[in-house]
């Protein structure tokens, strides 16, 4: 059975494992006093979906003039070519798709929800990219940030496991429009006075630092890979809020085309673990990621 067969029959148990998560996060999240951020929305999933998704990006690409047949050779066809040549690029929507189990089977379950596990969205105010200038960007600077805090950690004698992912997302600042470079991370260990030492704040950071309640709901939140504009609103009690919007068909394409400069392994990191883990849980076999998602056992074949 070819593994766009075996995605397809079991696309509806797919999307009702993911779309479970959110109600299991946010029920966690009441019991500890919390209020869950993740939606639906991010776990939708459909096999003609993700094929449309694939091909509005190489239009939007194209639309925009940018290099066409090097975004192309940077994408899949399809679910078929996944264990065929080397992994392509995170801009590539079904290694999204399996970038998004191995966080959500192999990654989240590592850290037990627990008093000292927190999640940290960082990000340095100098990392930011005008508009037409996101290829100028390594992903390599956001992650040093992940190992710094692992260090600083490390130096005061506070054991640690860090899982972080780097994102892009399109921010307002003063009129101007800007890509912002940020580092999700998922960190047991350290207590909240203890993580707050080593995490860099403004003026030239900006972070936020959560207790976790359910591993599983951050991890969907950290694998939703979407476009978004994030702009700040205030409410009608002066309460300061954000709100996310689709990017522009232009800013789509740039932000498309960074992703195509770089494959998953890239963007995410480990520390605190054992070496090779990652390159471990990047080449784990879909069929295998998708039976353990589903909480099933291998019968036979198919």
């Amino acid at each position: 059975m070819t593994i766009s067969q075996f995605i397809y029959d079991h696309e509806l148990d797919i999307r009702d494992r993911l779309k479970a998560i959110v109600p299991e996060a946010a029920a966690a999240a009441k019991a500890a006093g919390r209020r869950h951020k993740g939606n639906a929305s991010f776990a939708r999933f459909s096999v003609a979906g993700l094929a449309t998704k694939q091909a509005n990006a190489v239009d939007d690409v194209r639309a925009a003039g940018l290099d066409v047949r090097t975004y192309k050779s940077a994408i899949h066809q399809g679910f078929d070519s996944l264990h065929h040549g080397p992994a392509k690029s995170a801009a590539c929507v079904y290694e999204r798709f399996r970038a998004r189990l191995t966080v959500l089977t192999k990654i989240a379950p590592l850290f037990a929800d627990g008093e000292n596990v927190h999640t940290v969205a960082l990000a340095k105010i100098a990392h930011r990219q005008p508009v037409g200038s996101l290829d100028q960007f390594r992903p390599t600077a956001a992650l040093r940030m992940v190992s710094t805090i692992h260090r600083g950690l490390k130096e005061r004698g506070v054991a640690s496991k860090i899982f972080g992912i780097v994102e892009v997302s399109l921010i307002e600042e003063d009129g101007a429009r800007l890509f912002e470079p940020h580092v999700h991370m998922i960190i047991e260990g350290p207590t909240y006075e203890e993580l707050s030492a080593v995490v860099p704040r403004r003026p030239r950071h900006s972070s936020k630092i959560e207790p976790v309640y359910h591993s599983g709901g951050s991890g969907l939140y950290f694998s939703k890979f979407e476009p978004e504009e994030r702009s700040g609103y205030e409410d009608s009690r002066g309460n300061q809020g954000r709100q996310r919007n689709r990017m522009q068909a232009s800013e789509r394409a740039e932000w498309l085309a960074w992703y195509a400069q770089h494959g998953m392994a890239e963007l995410m990191i480990l520390r605190g673990f054992q070496p090779g883990l990652m390159k471990q849980f990047m080449t784990a076999d879909l069929r295998e990621l998708v039976r353990e998602f589903l909480g099933r056992r291998r019968r036979g074949r198919g």
